[in-house]
Formats: structure tokens, C-alpha cells, sequence
């Protein structure tokens, strides 16, 4: 049995509840949307102005994904965790003096250039503790996005309201960055470093034929050069343009068939919830049938569901979609990650995982434009989520040619 078993206290998952935090930040940026209107009244900018802002946080935010799975690996998880809380603390607390667009596109990016620790470091991290129900591991991590912005978005607004938008980002700015930072002190990136294995470490060949896992630990020079690693990539894009589409779009394409606007923001609110059940579900199911068809059986349905959404006219018809949406849609954002770190290992997996994250997220960028300018082109969002369903039906098909790299095995010399 697994030493970790025998104890009745495992160390990994304290890394797991710290990952979760560190995965709620991203809450932070979600919630941006709540700011909207106070700005908008403030400063008199129109809806694309003010919107533009989020563009250019995927942007840095790809690049910080990167610049914090390397870092994850080089230092460790607990100072790379310290450093991105002080980017997003001073970043928020700034945007508490901006008078002018400019200013909160700085203030903004300074933030956004933290916000890598919600992707790339809590994924590795927690991998690097469970052979053994990482499944579960990483669905509750994961589900730390989700549950960041189900609590930060409505305290958001209550203290806007309460206290105006400038005191709000103070006071999320500091408080946040006081709670990343007292998380990163609980940070081990090693089990063998609290005198542990990692959970199940024992059972690891029959987790491995389960799972189709060689659990060989690539280095990121090698793995970028493999077949597998460009197909992640693909994969990844095609999930994000419909996914970023979609949760932009949702609500005014809803609120023009005539479902109202409480109805239709609910609608959205119950994707994400339901997403935190998906992840973890997702995650746990996974594990058992193999991370690729995890995520293959993710993202067929999403995109069954979004032909369904091109349907939808009736409240009934909309509660079905954003229950199976949002649970679908949760799992596929701990399939991915799970699917790296069982092709890849877990030597450089948050330079790798933060490598993919980057690369993909350009359809990320792209799905929100594209289905704003398809609608201005043809007065419909039908085209544009016809478009994200077929992107979802690709994702899926090319999970099914996900197959473990082969190590390559060096020719001997011969004199």
C-alpha cells in the first residue's frame, strides 16, 4: 500500500487546496464585466472601448501562462506563486487611479501579467503529487476558476455599490494579493521534499496501461518536437474560439430571439456554476477511461449542444443546454491539462502546459471578434455558433488520434 495511504495525513492535498486558490484568481479577471457599466458612466466609453480591455488581457495573459509554467519549473511554485500575486495586487490597486483608457490598459496588463498562476502552476504542480487520483486532483483544482468567479463577481458588485469602483479594486487588489501570497507559503513543489511519494505511486504501471500513460518525464526541447505536442495544440485552439465566442456572446444572441435579460444572464451564470460539477466530474471519469477519450467525449457533446442552442426558443430548451454546456465545458478544462501531464510527465509540465496555453489562445482572441463581426455582417449569430459547434465536432475527432509520443530510442555506434 502507498505510504501516503497508510498516514492519515496526506500532504498533496494541502498543495491541492492551494492550487484551488490559486486558480479563484483568475475570478478576478471574469469579473471584469461588473466594472463594465461603472466605467462606461464614468468616463463615457462605448461598450467596444471598454470591452477591448479583456482583449488585451488574453494577450498578456498567453504570454504569462508561459513565463509562469517556466518559472513554476526553474524556482519553484512558491516564489513564482509570491511574484505573480504581487503583479496582480499592484496591477488592481492601480486601476483605482485611472482617469483615462490609457491608464487602465497599463494598470490592466500589469495585473494580467500575474494572472499565468491561474493556469500553467496549479496544473503542473498538483500533478507532480497523485499518479493515483489525479483525476480528482486536478478537477478540484481546475474548479477553482469557476468557484473564483461565482464569489468574486457578485462580492465585486456589492462592494461597488457599497463602496464606488475605485475602493472595490483597492480592496481586491490588497486582499488578494495577501491571501496568494499566504498560499504560496504552503507551496511544495516536490512530494520527496515533505519526505513523501506521490499518492498511489505504487500502482503506477496499472494507472499507466489504464490510462495509456508511458510516464516518461520529457524536457521541453523534446517535446515541442513531437507529433502529439502540435496536435494539443490544435486541439486547444479549436476548444477556445467557441468557448471565448460563446460566453461573450451568449446573452445578447438570447436576449434578441426575446427570452429576457435576467433569464438570459442566468442562463450564463448556470454555465459556469455547473461547470465546477463537470470539472470534477470530468476529471474523476477520466482518469478511469483514459484522458483522451475524457476530453473527446467533452467536446462532442459541447458541440451537439451548441447545434442545440441554434434551436433553442423556449426556457426549457435553454435550462437543457446550459446544464450539459456547462458540464461539458468544465470537464474539457481539466481533460486538456490532465492529458499533457499524462503524455509528457511531470519534469517540465508547467513550461509545457504554459507553452500550449499560449499557443492556443489566439482562438480564444479570435472567437469573440468573429462572432461579433459575423453578426454584424449578417444580423445573426447562427452562422458564428454554427461555426463553434463544427470547431467543438474538429476538437473532438482530433482527440481521437492523441496517442502518447515515443521516446526515441538513440542508434548504437557501430565501428
Amino acid at each position: 500500500m502507498d505510504p501516503a495511504e497508510k498516514t492519515t495525513f496526506f500532504y498533496g492535498w494541502v498543495i491541492v487546496a492551494t492550487c484551488f486558490i490559486a486558480a479563484t484568481s483568475y475570478g478576478l479577471f471574469y469579473s471584469f464585466g461588473v466594472f463594465f457599466k461603472s466605467l462606461q458612466a464614468e468616463f463615457g466609453w462605448g461598450r467596444a472601448l471598454t470591452g477591448s480591455v479583456h482583449s488585451i488581457h488574453l494577450v498578456i495573459y498567453a504570454l504569462s501562462t508561459y513565463y509562469f509554467g517556466r518559472l513554476t519549473d526553474s524556482i519553484g511554485p512558491r516564489r513564482a506563486l509570491s511574484l505573480g500575486a504581487l503583479f496582480i495586487g499592484i496591477g488592481l490597486s492601480l486601476c483605482s487611479l485611472i482617469t483615462s483608457i490609457w491608464h487602465l490598459y497599463f494598470f490592466y496588463i500589469i495585473a494580467s501579467l500575474g494572472s499565468g498562476v491561474t493556469v500553467s502552476l496549479p496544473n503542473a504542480t498538483v500533478q507532480k503529487w497523485f499518479v493515483k487520483k489525479r483525476g480528482l486532483a486536478l478537477g478540484l483544482v481546475t474548479a477553482g476558476v469557476g468557484a473564483g468567479t461565482l464569489l468574486l463577481a457578485p462580492l465585486a458588485q456589492y462592494l461597488i455599490t457599497a463602496w464606488g469602483w475605485r475602493y472595490t479594486y483597492i480592496l481586491i487588489g490588497i486582499c488578494y494579493w495577501a491571501l496568494l501570497t499566504l498560499t504560496a507559503v504552503a507551496m511544495v513543489d516536490q512530494p520527496e521534499k515533505k519526505g513523501m511519494k506521490p499518492y498511489g505511486w505504487q500502482e503506477k504501471d496499472r494507472v499507466g496501461k489504464k490510462n495509456d500513460i508511458g510516464f516518461h518525464d520529457w524536457p521541453v526541447k523534446e517535446a515541442i518536437k513531437t507529433k502529439i505536442f502540435l496536435l494539443i495544440i490544435l486541439i486547444y485552439f479549436f476548444t477556445n474560439l467557441p468557448i471565448h465566442m460563446v460566453m461573450i456572446h451568449i446573452v445578447p444572441y438570447l436576449t434578441d430571439l426575446g427570452i429576457s435579460g435576467a433569464l438570459a444572464a442566468g442562463a450564463l451564470g448556470l454555465i459556469g456554476g455547473i461547470s465546477i460539477s463537470g470539472r470534477i466530474g470530468m476529471g474523476v471519469l477520466s482518469e478511469k477511461i483514459g484522458w483522451k477519450w475524457g476530453l473527446f467525449l467533452c467536446c462532442f457533446i459541447c458541440s451537439i449542444m451548441l447545434f442545440w442552442l441554434i434551436s433553442v426558443r423556449t426556457s426549457w430548451m435553454l435550462l437543457i443546454f446550459a446544464l450539459i454546456y456547462g458540464f461539458f465545458y468544465g470537464g474539457k478544462i481539466t481533460t486538456i491539462p490532465g492529458l499533457i501531464g499524462a503524455f509528457f510527465g511531470t519534469r517540465a509540465l508547467g513550461e509545457i502546459i504554459g507553452i500550449i496555453h499560449a499557443a492556443s489562445l489566439t482562438g480564444g482572441i479570435i472567437g469573440p471578434v468573429l462572432g461579433g463581426y459575423i453578426f454584424d455582417w449578417s444580423g445573426s449569430y447562427r452562422f458564428a455558433f454554427l461555426i463553434a459547434a463544427l470547431a467543438f465536432l474538429i476538437s473532438a475527432i482530433l482527440a481521437l488520434f492523441a496517442y502518447p509520443p515515443q521516446v526515441r530510442k538513440k542508434r548504437p555506434f557501430i565501428t
